[in-house]
This record gives C-alpha cells, structure tokens and sequence, in this order.
C-alpha cells in the first residue's frame, strides 16, 4: 500500500529519485552507535511524554482519566500528542534552515547551480526528504489521530446511532443528522491532512529562512525565535480558548468566538482538541456556526499546502540567484 501511495508523489518527492537517495544518505552518515543512541533518546522521550499524559489525565493518580473510554482516550493522549506536534514543527525547521550553508560547506552548491535545474531540485528534494526523515513522528502523531477519530466513531453509536441526533439538538445552524455527520467527516478528514501540511509549510519557511540567511549562527537566532513565536502563540490560543469554553470571555461577541476557537484549532492544536466529540459539541451548542469548523480546517489544509507550494517556488527563484 506505501508503495502504492508513493507512485502517486511527483517524481522528485519519492525516495528514489537521486537528489532524495543523496539526502537521505546524508542523514544516515552517521555511525551506529549514533543511531542507537538517537532511537533510545526518541523511545525515552516519547515514554516520558505518554507517562506524563497519564498523570496529568489522572490528577496525578488521583482521578479517573476520564467518565467514560472516549474521554480518557483524549485525557491521556492529549498533552503527549500535543508535545510530538510541537516537536515535529521544530525539527521541519531544523532540517531545511541550513541547506544552502551545508551545501556550500561541502562545496557541492555550484555544481549543482551549474546543473540545469539542480538548485531546484535540490531545494524540493530537501522538502520532501523532511517527511522520510520525521515519518516516525508523522507515524506516531497521525496513528494517534486516527484512534482518536475510531473513538468518535464509536461514541457515534451511542443511544441506538442517535447520538448525534443529541448533540445538533439546538445548535445554529440546524442541520439534520445527514449534514451533521457530514460536517464531522469533514474534520476528521482535517484532522488527518493539517499535521502534514503544517509540517510542509514549517520545512518550507527553514528553506525560505536558509536562502536569506546563510550563516549558521544567525540562521539558528532567527530559529529559535520563530520557535518562542509559535509556542506563544499557541499558548494564548490555547489560554484563550479555554477560558472561553469556562465561561470567562463570554462577552467577546460570536465573530471573534468564532475566529479563537477556529484560530485555537487550526494553529494551536491542528484539531486535535476536537477529536472528542464531547467537547467539539460543546463548541457546537457555544459558537454559531461552530459545526462548521470541519470545512474551515479542510480549506485551512489545503491553503496551507498551496501557500508551501509557493514558498518552494520563491525559495527555488532565490536559490538560483546565490552565487
């Protein structure tokens, strides 16, 4: 089935073409025990982050994670799905901050300036290669995701298949059942495409950020602060949101509701607050057209894929310029 899927991918994004081989080849120059080391740090890290999602979904053991499976699914897997998601915008970043520097480091860059479109194709292989590096990660984050829709699957079931009858009960809004579940298709469709594009579009801006700064030192300033900037950022969604659903912004007016919560979901969390369909319902019965946010997050996701397409070829411009 990968294989499959992967015959789908422009020829320069697959893991055959020669500029991904070399890319990837780049990133396995390291020894063995490296690599070892690397996965035990990777394992320990992802332990401790699922160990501390218990925890906290528990009140430190002191609390059930949740009143029913589905609840504590989301209780649990939270903050820890939350920390991989920071991390993989971080190491996108990471990975296509300094391709030129490394290029010219290794005296490879005019060659491939000199190769008819080979600073092009340099530029895309070193996007694309980003995924195969972090698939892991991907793996992870998406596979979280995708039990947490199966659990909104099952919560569907409930009351004889009329739950969701339930939840669009006085909502603005109505809907019947059909477009209810519809519009909730449509999210968890989101859901799963937000967390690859958002990647996408973080490599994209290293590569845009490594065309313009090509000194190390200064490339790795301006990361660490568009890093602080996005933590931030997602910090006063996440602290907005929340006091909005406790009731503590409730004079904020419905448009500006409307633009937190859709703000919190698609740049906070990328949907995932919103895989509990008791909570998604909740903003549902708390902002007007909030059952719509499943076709907003969709075309967040593809914009997001068209605006890395349009860094990739602005970044290609600029590269070619390099001497």
């Amino acid at each position: 089935m990968i294989q499959r899927l992967s015959t789908q991918l422009p020829e320069w994004a697959r893991s055959t073409h020669p500029h991904v081989r070399y890319e990837l080849g780049l990133a396995q120059r390291t020894s063995k025990r490296s690599r070892y080391f690397q996965a035990i740090g990777l394992s320990i890290l992802v332990v401790l982050l699922f160990v501390g999602g218990y925890l906290i979904g528990t009140n430190f053991l002191q609390n059930a994670p949740g009143q029913n499976l589905t609840e504590g699914m989301m209780s649990v897997l939270y903050w820890p799905t939350f920390g991989l998601q920071i991390l993989l915008q971080f190491l996108a970043l990471m990975l296509t901050i300094n391709t030129i520097s490394e290029q010219k480091r290794r005296l490879t860059w005019d060659n491939l300036r000199a190769t008819e479109g080979g600073a092009g194709l340099a530029v895309r292989a070193r996007w694309a290669s980003t995924y195969y590096r972090l698939r892991i990660l991907i793996g992870l984050i998406i596979s979280i995701r995708i039990i947490l829709i199966a659990g909104i699957l099952y919560d569907l079931t409930s009351f004889q298949g009329r739950y969701i009858d339930l939840l669009i009960n006085n909502i603005t809004p109505e809907v019947s059942p059909l477009i209810g579940a519809i519009l909730l298709a449509f999210l968890m469709t989101a859901s799963i495409l937000i967390p690859l594009t958002g990647m996408g579009l973080d490599a994209a801006i290293g590569l845009v950020l490594a065309v313009n700064i090509q000194q190390r030192v200064y490339a790795i300033m301006t990361m660490i602060v568009l890093v602080a900037v996005r933590v931030l950022v997602v910090v006063l969604l996440m602290v907005g949101a929340g006091q909005f659903i406790n009731g503590q912004l409730a004079t904020i007016g419905e448009i500006n509701a409307w633009l937190l919560m859709g703000g919190y979901s698609a740049i906070g969390d990328w949907g995932l607050r919103f895989l509990h369909l008791g909570f998604y319902s909740e903003v549902w019965a708390t902002v007007p057209y909030a059952i719509l946010f499943g076709i907003g997050l969709l075309i967040f996701a593809l914009l997001q894929s068209a605006l890395t397409e349009w860094l990739l070829a602005f970044t290609i411009r600029r590269a070619e310029q390099i001497g």
